[in-house]
C-alpha cells in the first residue's frame, strides 16, 4: 500500500491539487504495480511563515536568496560574534566543524 505525501506552500487551486493526485497515483501504479484502490496520495500545505530553509522563513522578502545559502551569515557591524564560531586553526577549530556539520544532509524530502 505505497503512500505518497507531498508537502508544499498553500498555493494551488483544487484543480491543480486533484491533477497532481491523479498524476502521482498513475506514476506509482505505473512503477510499483499496485492497484489504485490502494495508492494514497495526500497533500500537506504549510504556510509559509512556518516553513523555513537554510535558518529563513518562508515569508522573508529575501527568502528565495538568503535559503540557497550555505554557511553562517555574518555578524551584523555593532553585534557580538557568535559564541560557536572557532576560526579555522584555532583551539577547538576541529570540533566546532564537526559540530556545525553533525546535521549535514538530514532533512525531508519533499515535492
Amino acid at each position: 500500500m505505497p503512500i505518497v505525501n507531498v508537502t508544499t506552500w498553500p498555493n494551488q487551486s483544487d484543480e491543480k491539487c486533484r491533477e497532481l493526485v491523479e498524476e502521482l497515483t498513475l506514476t506509482v501504479n505505473r512503477v510499483t504495480g499496485a492497484p489504485f484502490d490502494k495508492i494514497t496520495v495526500y497533500i500537506q500545505e504549510i504556510a509559509q511563515n512556518r516553513w523555513g530553509e537554510g535558518g529563513v522563513l518562508g515569508t522573508d522578502p529575501g527568502f528565495a536568496e538568503l535559503s540557497r545559502r550555505r554557511t553562517r551569515p555574518a555578524a551584523a557591524p555593532g553585534t557580538a560574534p557568535d559564541h560557536r564560531t572557532v576560526a579555522p586553526g584555532a583551539p577547538g577549530a576541529a570540533a566546532g566543524a564537526a559540530a556545525a556539520g553533525a546535521g549535514a544532509g538530514a532533512g525531508a524530502v519533499s515535492a
